[in-house]
């Protein structure tokens, strides 16, 4: 009697393996699907503010040229403004300087003439991907107002009130 309860215990056993062998696999897909996003949503060193700025920098220099032009005024180059951009999250130094969220950023340029510097300000909202939208917060002559007046009083989007851009996360 021993025997049979053996053998059927046996064949038992086996069926169960059998029938748990797939959901073993799809467990285990499954964990180490939640592993890799945990890790990738949580893996924010490279949203840092040594990546945004020079982003920044670079972007605003390009539409302050583009702004200038537009406006009629004389021709500036983005080397001639040395923009460069100064970042911090959150508004305070204690919290952690990298990551997605709110910055607050300075741009400081030369302007042309008496090439003395001048401060942009920016509400940067910085997206996981690296992609980032900076809301203009004054000078209001130069960032602060969505219009600006060009040639003619002609009223002309302002390039600098918003600016959209992204940086190689990887």
């Amino acid at each position: 009697m021993r025997t049979g309860w053996r053998e059927s215990r046996g064949d038992a056993v086996r069926q169960l393996l059998v029938r748990w062998q797939p959901r073993r696999a799809a467990w285990a897909v499954t964990v180490a699907a939640l592993a890799l996003l945990a890790t990738s949503c949580s893996s924010s060193s490279n949203l840092t503010p040594d990546r945004l700025q020079p982003s920044l920098g670079a972007t605003f220099a390009n539409l302050y040229v583009l702004q200038q032009s537009e406006m009629g005024n004389p021709l500036v180059t983005t080397a001639g403004l040395d923009a460069h951009a100064s970042c911090q999250k959150g508004g305070t130094l204690d919290v952690a300087q990298e990551g997605s969220g709110v910055w607050l950023c300075q741009i400081t340029y030369l302007i042309a003439g008496p090439g003395y510097p001048v401060i942009a300000k920016y509400n940067v909202d910085l997206q996981t991907d690296g992609c980032y939208a900076a809301d203009g917060d004054g000078p209001a002559s130069v960032n602060g107002s969505p219009t600006i007046t060009g040639p003619g009083y002609r009223q002309l989007i302002n390039p600098l009130s918003l600016i959209d851009g992204c940086f190689d996360t990887t």
